[in-house]
């Protein structure tokens, strides 16, 4: 039914954002927009407020990824994805986990991947994860969901036919990998249909 995948240590940088945009948590189901360049579902830069700004307070760069997110599936066909608080509080719910257990993981500290989801009180049919980290203050929104759609199985989740809802989070963390490399962000989107 599902697999996940969590990235190791790695160094920030490019090379972190491309390493860790290839942690995903899948459901099955073919990999939708495989038939075109991943830059074909992302947004002008000025289609999303705040969207270009790492500076913009959490609550803008949210929307800006629900606007980014929705931008792609409405240029690949697809329902707009809507954006409940249920579902929100399950990526931050998430997100706490990944800075308390200090594991960029769609399971930290072994929880179940669905847990966050259903203590934020969300009843879902199905579900999906991306998970994305990168440097505190250098990255913005666009640059999350441009390393989604870069990535078959994140893209995939962005883009899946069945999903109703997404909830996004982002949180800070001092030395996620403890070596020292600084304070990343991290970011949490939870795909999902409500049962």
């Amino acid at each position: 039914m599902t697999s996940a995948t969590a990235a190791g240590p790695v160094r920030f940088g490019l090379a972190a954002i491309l390493l860790a945009s290839l942690a995903a948590f899948l459901v099955a189901g073919r990999a939708d927009g495989a038939g075109r360049a991943w830059t074909a579902y992302l947004a002008p830069a000025s289609a999303c407020p705040g969207s270009i700004d790492p500076a913009a307070s959490p609550a803008v760069q949210r929307r800006a990824v629900g606007c980014l997110i929705n931008w792609a599936r409405v240029h690949d066909r697809r329902a707009r994805l809507a954006q409940p608080a249920s579902l929100q509080r399950a990526a931050a719910l998430k997100a706490r986990g990944v800075v308390s257990c200090g594991q960029f993981s769609h399971t930290p500290c072994g929880a179940d991947p669905t847990a966050s989801v259903r203590a934020a009180g969300y009843r879902y049919s199905s579900f999906g994860e991306n998970l994305f980290v990168g440097p505190w203050g250098r990255v913005t929104a666009r640059d999350v969901v441009a390393a989604w759609l870069q990535s078959p199985p994140h893209r995939a989740n962005v883009l899946r036919p069945g999903f109703r809802d997404v909830g996004a989070a982002l949180v800070r963390v001092r030395d996620l990998f403890g070596d020292g490399e600084g304070d990343a962000v991290v970011w949490i989107a939870a795909f999902a249909a409500p049962r």
